[in-house]
């Protein structure tokens, strides 16, 4: 791995880490993991540690509360040994090997013991019969440690199938650092808003991290403000053009 190109991360402030989790908020497929890392990250106590820098990137200035942030952004919570990748750019497929090596390299340089991602499966439409009780919500983990938190916390394993993008590589290349990986698989039910399903990845996420936790009344709130918020940053002209927000 450390023959592996990387994009370039640069570090604001030191934390320690050791034996916790990353949480990826990469959107590989809609953006459902953006949302849920977002709401994560604003309901616990976090701080910006990190920013990752690339020519490849949509060149972006993220202005939030009047203060320019970096598009690609790492936050931390030290006491809950949990970080979150926070990306508000469009990624070009051909980064996603790029972006997860990045992702294991630092967590592997954190000491970090877990990275879970997410992936959207699509349905093409809701079915009547389904027990809205029910986990809509499976996993896939490349270590029996993963497949036994994932177990633990009740939620079904894939059996068959294939998962792309960021949370792919992260699969393949985490065994080879000694790093659970965890990707879990969202339903996402054609027609039927992002935000619906990142509450209950956020949620899933919380009970696969203990401490962590996301204020799922308030993202369903401000979910609709959110969504279009993200999806307009990911469409945004950047030459010449400047976001403004509230």
């Amino acid at each position: 791995m450390s023959n592996i190109q990387t994009l370039g991360i640069n570090t604001l402030k030191k934390m320690n880490l050791k034996g916790g989790t990353v949480i990826d908020g990469f959107a590989t497929t809609g953006i459902t993991n953006t949302i849920a890392s977002e709401c994560i990250l604003h309901s616990i106590n976090t701080q910006l540690v990190a920013t990752i820098e690339s020519p490849y990137f949509s060149q972006l200035s993220i202005v939030r509360n009047s203060v320019p942030y970096f598009p690609v952004r790492i936050y931390a919570n030290e006491e809950l040994k949990t970080s979150i990748f926070i990306s508000e750019v469009s990624i070009d497929p051909s980064l996603y090997f790029l972006i997860g090596n990045t992702m294991l390299n630092w967590a592997k340089e954190n000491e970090c013991d877990l990275i879970i991602s997410s992936s959207n499966i699509v349905n093409p439409q809701q079915q009547e019969t389904v027990n809205q009780t029910e986990y809509s919500i499976m996993g896939i983990g490349n270590t029996l440690q993963a497949r036994n938190k994932l177990k633990d916390s009740k939620i079904s394993l894939l059996k068959n199938g294939s998962v792309g993008g960021i949370p792919a590589v992260l699969l393949n290349q985490g065994s080879q650092l000694r790093i659970n990986i965890i990707i879990l698989l969202v339903k996402i039910i054609e027609g039927i808003p992002d935000f619906r399903a990142a509450a209950e990845l956020s949620t899933t996420i919380s009970n696969l991290v203990p401490g962590v936790s996301c204020n799922v009344p308030l993202l369903l709130q401000e979910a609709e403000k959110i969504e279009k918020e993200l999806t307009k940053i990911k469409s945004q002209d950047t030459e010449n053009e400047m976001n403004a927000y509230r």
